[in-house]
């Protein structure tokens, strides 16, 4: 039903005695009900366990009715609906430490360290001109505008420019200008997002959480100011001690950014908890160890297989 319903009109006039259209409400769709809806949230190099995530929800013939994804929830998300699930995994296998370094272009003097075309080269190959239409499920990437803060859903247009944005990490890729919009990592506003779901009115929503086996984070500590000859650093003899104690500009962003999205995450679940959450323990794993794809997906798989008696619970409750 359009906007403008002509088929109800009831003789209103614009008071020159010409009819004019009565404005309804359109007509909702109907809310699937035999599914599940995913929220996929972010986590860099942790993300990868996503990919065991749906692979076990495939296996069990598990319907999902839609994904919502952030950063790199976005980009496995994006993928999975897009039928390049395999080429993805096949890509995170592949992965050392010295290919990882050679996907990152740096980009001195720009708004990130590095561009991140390399990597979005590597997509082209396999996504090039897929938009959101082209998928099989309705798909939403969060990210965030950098200028307002404001949460920005992309559910339309070019499917890389989306998973880019999302996944735009600050001060360590470039941010991804998208309709006037300048568009970061959407984990810095919501980085798991069940409110997506919600909003897009799917009754069973399940999250994956890359970030709960992190204990401890939240706690707070009373410490002393007092100056330790201990925490000056050697000026030589003990280079290895140095260089532990240095985590670079690149380490010092990822870990102050783990620290945003799980304190983000405890405040966002608890205000509008999923009807079940998927926890693969990863907290022995870094942010940047994309080279430990293997491990990462079976966490993935393992913890969904785990849950799958309750996954089948859910799919039966509004049948």
């Amino acid at each position: 039903m359009s906007m403008l319903d002509w088929a109800s009109l009831r003789g209103r006039s614009d008071g020159g005695g010409e009819k004019v259209p009565l404005i309804v409400d359109p007509t909702p769709r109907p809310v699937k009900k035999s599914g599940i809806s995913l929220a996929l949230g972010g986590g860099a190099a942790r993300g990868w366990a996503h990919i065991g995530v749906l692979r076990a929800i495939d296996e069990a013939g598990i319907e999902i009715n839609m994904i919502a994804g952030t950063s790199i929830g976005a980009l496995v998300g994006g993928c999975y609906l897009a039928g390049k699930l395999d080429e993805l995994e096949e890509f995170a296998r592949s992965l050392t430490k010295r290919k990882v370094f050679g996907l990152l272009d740096l980009h001195l003097g720009g708004s990130g360290l590095f561009g991140g075309m390399k990597l979005t080269a590597r997509m082209q190959e396999h996504m090039r001109g897929l938009t959101f239409d082209d998928l099989s499920k309705p798909f939403v990437c969060v990210a965030t505008e950098i200028r307002t803060g404001h949460e920005i859903w992309l559910s339309s247009g070019s499917l890389i420019t989306a998973m880019r944005a999302s996944y735009a990490l600050p001060g360590v890729f470039e941010p991804v200008t998208c309709n006037k919009r300048v568009l970061v990592d959407g984990a810095l506003v919501n980085p798991v997002p069940v409110s997506v779901c919600r909003a897009h009115e799917q009754p069973l929503v399940v999250a994956v959480n890359l970030h709960y086996d992190l204990f401890g984070r939240a706690a707070v500590v009373k410490h002393s100011a007092i100056d330790d000859p201990a925490d000056v650093a050697p000026r030589n003899g003990d280079a290895s001690r140095e260089r532990e104690s240095r985590l670079g500009i690149t380490g010092v962003m990822v870990e102050a950014f783990n620290i945003i999205q799980d304190r983000i995450s405890r405040a966002r679940l608890a205000g509008d908890p999923p009807d079940l959450s998927l926890q693969p323990k990863l907290g022995h794993i870094g942010l940047t160890e994309f080279h430990r794809a293997d491990e990462l997906i079976r966490h993935g798989y393992e913890a969904t297989k785990a849950q799958l008696g309750e996954l089948e619970r859910l799919q039966r409750v509004l049948v």
